[in-house]
């Protein structure tokens, strides 16, 4: 596996370090760490950087910021600790969340990591502008570290069927968990909701059947999904349980994760309703906005 993480010396840059220790990867695992200073462009390609002070004064402060970024990647690599993993370090400029995505894209990355808020965080905004444009154009799998994770109990994997989803789920049995560790399998019904918006004008008793019959046909394949799913992760040795929901799939994922408390939140990156043209799906983006645990959406299908 090829991991991208990125870190900018905010508290949320540590707890992103301290949940990849949680997690345990394996030895066959590439991890770059990366840091971007941040440098806008401006029309005609100007920056900052070329227009204040002389050249010398300008190679100074350019030195500098290398060298506070070199030590910041340092320390992320300190904080790792020993680790069986392949590591790497870059320092970049630019756009950071367009050098995150070109970094990701060019290593191949499998996962970006990447914490939920950064050096600027706002309390008025769930999560930073970076971690959000990353999450959101990025062509792979991202983390969101929401909290520190020192041990990964209870896993909530949001589901329904679609090849995101059996991908979401094949990429977690992927990870090291602890085999103690509690998946909580959740999907959510709302094809019989929708349809009763869109009935036709018929009799009221035509519509309580379609209706009727509609629920049935859907509960029955949430019951196979389940079925199949929890056949996955309990030849694995986990412990399983399943809940079926009944409403908007975000709102009913993101109430299920504040009755359960989970480590992390695991979805597909778009569901049975994605379009291509589409980079996110509605529900992974207002899941990974607004969940206040961290949030894993896999996008590559891996086998």
């Amino acid at each position: 596996m090829k991991m991208l993480l990125a870190v900018d010396g905010s508290e949320y840059t540590g707890m992103a370090i301290k949940t990849l220790k949680t997690l345990k990867l394996r030895g066959k695992t590439e991890l770059t760490i990366m840091t971007v200073v941040p440098e806008h462009t401006f029309l005609g390609g100007i920056t900052l950087h070329r227009i204040m002070g002389n050249v010398a004064a300008r190679a100074r402060a350019h030195e500098a910021q290398d060298k506070k970024a070199t030590a910041l990647l340092q320390e992320s690599v300190d904080l790792l600790g020993s680790t069986a993993m392949n590591v790497e370090t870059l320092v970049a400029r630019g756009n950071p969340a367009e050098r995150i995505i070109e970094q990701a894209h060019q290593i191949h990355a499998d996962l970006v990591v990447i914490g939920a808020k950064g050096t600027t965080k706002s309390p008025r905004f769930p999560f930073g502008s970076v971690a959000q444009k990353v999450m959101k154009y990025a062509g792979t799998s991202v983390l969101l570290v929401r909290e520190e994770t020192r041990r990964v109990k209870r896993v909530l994997l949001a589901t329904d069927g679609s090849p995101y989803s059996d991908a979401a789920a094949r990429f977690l049995i992927s990870l090291p968990l602890p085999r103690q560790s509690l998946i909580i399998l959740v999907t959510s019904l709302q094809s019989h909701m929708a349809a009763l918006v869109k009935m036709p004008t018929l009799d009221i008793e035509t519509n309580r059947r379609i209706l009727e019959e509609l629920r049935a046909a859907e509960e029955e394949a949430a019951r196979s999904l389940m079925a199949k799913t929890l056949k996955q992760f309990r030849s694995k040795g986990y412990d399983v349980e399943s809940h079926v929901l009944r409403g908007e799939p975000a709102a009913e994922i993101l109430a299920v994760a504040r009755t359960f408390n989970p480590d992390l939140v695991v979805l597909g990156a778009k569901g049975l309703s994605g379009i291509e043209t589409f980079l996110l799906g509605s529900v992974a983006q207002r899941v990974a906005r607004f969940s206040r645990y961290s949030v894993l959406i896999v996008r590559a299908p891996k086998k």
